[in-house]
């Protein structure tokens, strides 16, 4: 059972208990991803997070924001990042793996509500790595823009 606004409501996936429990804070939404793929969670019309079928999170944490914390989620063994992009991805196996998706969501508004942030990539993961793997079947190159690259780390 997940208590949710004060009332019990049993837990189905842990996708779901995830996306039930940053839901219900203040001024985020449920909607229909913007990839098609999923449900999305949105705060002030802009979508920070989704869930796929297949029980992966991705959430927007901005490029800037997974400068900063590259290696601290890498070292997780639980995300996975994309070369210069707007999206992380989380798999939602373990209550672990929910509070981290609900930490992590909570970076996740406050990089996408402070400030107009342009967006490195599209709108998913999970779309761009299809654009890619279609590229690379149809012979075409599948090339990375200089503006897409991974985001450096700053010297120590």
């Amino acid at each position: 059972m997940v208590v949710m606004r004060g009332r019990k409501v049993p837990a189905t996936s842990y996708a779901d208990r995830a996306m039930a429990q940053v839901a219900s804070w203040p001024g985020v939404r449920r909607g229909r991803a913007a990839c098609g793929l999923g449900t999305a969670l949105k705060i002030d019309g802009r979508q920070l997070a989704h869930v796929h079928a297949d029980g992966c999170a991705e959430l927007r944490l901005t490029w800037p924001v997974i400068g900063r914390l590259r290696r601290p989620l890498l070292e997780s063994g639980r995300v996975q990042l994309a070369p210069g992009g707007d999206w992380i991805r989380v798999r939602l196996d373990s209550d672990g793996d929910v509070d981290l998706f609900t930490s992590l969501a909570s970076v996740a508004i406050k990089a996408n509500t402070s400030g107009a942030r342009r967006e490195r990539t599209g709108a998913c993961m999970t779309l761009a790595r299809a654009e890619v793997d279609g590229a690379v079947l149809s012979g075409r190159p599948a090339t990375v823009p200089n503006d897409l690259r991974e985001p450096r780390l700053r010297p120590r």
